[in-house]
């Protein structure tokens, strides 16, 4: 398998193809958000491929103080289940600078039903199967419940969870280029 960063247009591609079926609309940023945000340097996709096209895509977003947010993280429908998304995940600590990456999985606690619980559930372990650590801190993104991990076994001082928390919240000023805070509130 090979790993590159995306163009404007192959990000366009995937977010028609893939994103819109990958991700229910209320977890999707508008196309135009994300091109901006990639424009200024804020923000990377990261494709999965062979010869036989595209395999998985992550989008991160640079957070600063080496820290990066994993905003997107999806393999294509046929090729989930296949060890294409472990070894992916892993190969994203190598692909970018960062020296954590910070990411989000809906939180068990708000699932409407056993379908969303069991998908929860299984994104979780995968995770943390990747080695990832769940922070203990939960939030409310535009009424979707988060749960924070890290990528990384990563002692979490206060001070240095205090530094995370402060990037998660960044990283959606940024993207979605707004001042206010009134859809991003910390549960826990």
């Amino acid at each position: 398998m090979f790993y590159k960063k995306a163009s404007l247009q192959e990000i366009e591609e995937i977010y028609n193809t893939h994103m819109k079926k990958d991700f229910p609309p209320a977890e999707l940023k508008p196309l135009n958000a994300i091109k901006y945000s990639m424009e200024k340097g804020w923000y990377v996709m990261y494709l999965a491929y062979d010869e036989g096209g595209v395999k998985g895509y992550a989008c991160v977003a640079d957070c600063g103080d080496s820290i990066g947010f994993l905003d997107y993280f999806a393999i294509v429908k046929e090729y989930r289940g296949t060890g294409v998304g472990t070894e992916f995940f892993r190969e994203l600590d190598h692909l970018s600078d960062f020296g954590c990456i910070l990411l989000e999985t809906e939180s068990i606690e708000s699932a409407r039903n056993e379908e969303e619980d069991f998908t929860r559930r299984r994104r979780i372990a995968f995770y943390k199967r990747s080695g990832c650590v769940d922070t203990g801190c939960m939030y409310n993104v535009f009424g979707v419940e988060y749960n924070v991990f890290i990528n990384k076994d990563i002692e979490l001082t206060e001070d240095f969870l205090a530094k995370l928390l402060s990037a998660y919240e960044y990283a959606y000023a940024a993207i979605l280029r707004r001042d206010d805070k009134d859809y991003i509130y910390r549960v826990k």
